[in-house]
């Protein structure tokens, strides 16, 4: 025979299984306002106890970054924060991100397109860098008719960083005015 997890007495009968516990039906209740839970939506709060939907929207659920209501059920987890699913949009366009990739400005999430439009000037992001051959994730510079990770477009000299607008560039190659001399 098996006890009540609340009540710690024997269950004969009807008993209810829930949150890996055995609890007699009248025994299974909300810990906060005891409301019954049989036949009920119900979430286990953080102390293990069960809670009625009400209560555990009230107390326990994650909030919405954009909207504030409480997420339950599918949620997204993004930019250090839970958001419902409808409400995790493009900052410009307002659609979801159809595959889940977004671009963030300023902690703004930004759809690809919105993205380039808007802090790109209408440009694509390149894909590689011609220097380590990586892929590029947000800034770089474009030099000599290719795109560069700022660290990595460096004068062949000395390998110091170079600034686009300011460097030589000898046998297709870019240097420092140090190195030129």
């Amino acid at each position: 025979m098996s006890s009540c997890y609340k009540c710690k007495k024997d269950i004969s009968g009807t008993v209810i299984t829930a949150l890996e516990q055995k609890w007699h039906p009248e025994c299974f209740v909300c810990g906060k306002c005891n409301d019954q839970l049989r036949g009920k939506t119900f979430f286990q709060g953080k102390d293990g106890t069960p809670l009625c939907d009400k209560d555990y929207k009230k107390l326990e659920a994650a909030k919405c970054a954009k909207c504030k209501d409480p997420v339950v059920g599918e949620i997204v987890s993004a930019l250090d924060a839970k958001w419902h699913p409808k409400c995790f949009v493009c900052t410009e366009c307002k659609k979801p991100f159809k595959d889940g990739s977004f671009s963030v400005n300023d902690g703004k999430p930004y759809c690809k397109k919105d993205y380039e439009k808007k802090f790109l000037g209408g440009k694509k992001k390149p894909e590689k860098c011609k220097g380590c051959k990586d892929k590029i994730q947000t800034s770089w510079v474009e030099a000599m008719g290719h795109t560069w990770h700022p660290g990595c477009f460096v004068c062949k000299g000395c390998k110091m960083p170079l600034e686009a607008g300011s460097f030589y560039k000898k046998d297709d190659k870019p240097y420092c005015e140090k190195c030129m001399k």
